[in-house]
């Protein structure tokens, strides 16, 4: 049973021992609680439950030993990117959290700690960076038992999505498709197959001409840069490939570029939006130097702050295939996504559908 001991009006000091186990010796746990004494009392007494369902081996565990184990069990999932942004937010968390136990880590902390970075001018998308990664590193320490619950989904902090509303109308994407493919086929098939299979930029870098089988496409790797090197991981974001049926003319496409390379080379060639010939997949970033282009040359606005971005292509797709009555389990299937996530991202889209399926419906109803 714990002890409650008055260190000054309206502040306390609890102390609980916890006894030897499997997992480490016995040890005593204190901590300041502030308020009345019979909320305290019932606020200590959740405290001490909440220790003794826990490994003892986890009672002094800092933000820090969680940010470290977590990303030591996920590395080997994660993209050589993926690793590189969360070692680097992981420090700046560290920077601020790094001493905290995760016993004191709780709601109020995740708020006062958000309030700490706003006051400092940091960027709402770098919070949102360090807010999804000390919620996702909690999320394994719950899994873990190293939490009994995870603070930061419990604070719930109102963050906004940074997701922008406008999305490319067709004709702009029509634009957009023509004048990368008035600079050369190479560049209008790398946007084209972003605006109808809704691949990622670095999964559309890594194709190969040997991932087309008659019309179905597989995705099922990525190109990165890493140190300067070219690393071609043979996974998606997600895990797992995925295949996508492409339409005629894209398939035509395809042909098309390969029959070109090919002859160029005298040989077959490796990947699809490669120069002819190059031993590896070109960069993301020659994928959004074509797009960039084809923007200015369409007369369309482009970039983060002005208009699209290349990722928009795939937001396109999906949204286009959405609000033409396509289900959901199909388009989460061609992007990637889990259908949960599609709900999530494109709800906007769906609420829309509503009214189609409401006068569908009524169609049948009245005849």
């Amino acid at each position: 049973m714990a002890t409650v001991t008055e260190r000054k009006p309206g502040v306390w000091l609890a102390r609980a021992f916890l006894p030897p186990s499997a997992d480490g010796p016995g040890r005593q746990v204190a901590k300041t609680f502030r308020g009345p004494k019979k909320a305290v009392r019932a606020a200590v007494a959740v405290w001490e439950a909440d220790l003794r369902g826990r490994p003892s081996a986890s009672i002094g565990a800092t933000v820090t030993d969680l940010l470290t184990m977590w990303q030591e069990a996920r590395a080997a999932e994660w993209q050589p990117t993926t690793v590189r942004d969360q070692r680097s937010r992981s420090a700046r968390i560290t920077d601020d959290l790094g001493t905290v136990r995760l016993l004191d880590l709780d709601p109020l902390r995740v708020d006062a700690w958000i309030r700490q970075l706003r006051r400092r001018g940091v960027g709402a998308g770098a919070i949102r960076g360090r807010v999804s990664t000390l919620k996702a590193a909690c999320g394994w320490g719950v899994s873990r038992r190293l939490l009994r619950s995870n603070p930061v989904a419990d604070a719930a902090p109102r963050l906004g999505s940074g997701r922008r509303s406008t999305r490319p109308e067709p004709e702009q994407v029509v634009a957009l498709l023509r004048a990368a493919a008035a600079e050369s086929a190479r560049a209008g098939l790398a946007l084209r197959l972003a605006a109808v299979a809704g691949a990622r930029e670095a999964e559309l870098v890594a194709l190969a001409w040997d991932d087309l089988d008659g019309d179905v496409l597989r995705i099922g790797r990525q190109r990165h840069g890493l140190g300067g090197g070219v690393v071609v991981r043979e996974w998606t974001k997600t895990g797992g490939g995925r295949t996508v049926t492409l339409d005629a003319g894209t398939v035509a496409a395809i042909a098309a570029l390969r029959s070109d390379a090919d002859e160029l080379v005298g040989a077959p060639t490796t990947w699809m939006l490669a120069e002819p010939g190059a031993a590896n997949p070109p960069s993301p970033r020659w994928l959004y130097d074509v797009f960039m282009r084809a923007a200015k040359a369409a007369g369309i606005p482009a970039g983060r702050a002005e208009g699209f971005v290349l990722h928009d292509l795939r937001h396109w797709a999906a949204s286009t295939a959405l609000r033409d009555g396509h289900d959901p389990v199909t388009v989460a299937a061609r992007l990637g996504h889990s259908p949960d996530t599609l709900l999530r991202v494109y709800a906007q889209e769906i609420e829309q559908g509503q009214v189609g399926v409401a006068a569908s419906l009524a169609a049948r109803l009245d005849g």
